[in-house]
């Protein structure tokens, strides 16, 4: 892992844990806690697409793989890919 991907991930984990910690303190406070537990899903959510595309991606890619080695179709994959790519970046 590089530093700007170990950055983001520290970051991503401080950003979670200060939500959490937040959360701790308005529930001990008896405060509302509801835009912080929605934050927290929001981000949650965020998080389960973005590791959702990656391991799509991962089995498109090794299926690419298997393909060539079989010599199976490669354009239903490729397009897939596509597919994939083109609603990730929009």
């Amino acid at each position: 892992m590089n530093n700007a991907e170990e950055a983001t991930k520290i970051a991503r984990e401080v950003k979670f844990a200060t939500i959490g910690r937040a959360i701790a303190d308005y529930t001990r406070n008896g405060d509302d806690v509801t835009r912080l537990v929605n934050e927290a899903a929001t981000l949650r959510h965020i998080e389960q697409e973005q590791a959702n595309k990656t391991t799509r991606f991962a089995g498109l890619t090794r299926q690419v793989g298997d393909a060539v080695r079989s010599g199976a179709q490669l354009a239903p994959l490729l397009l897939q890919l596509s597919e994939l790519r083109t609603k990730e970046i929009g």
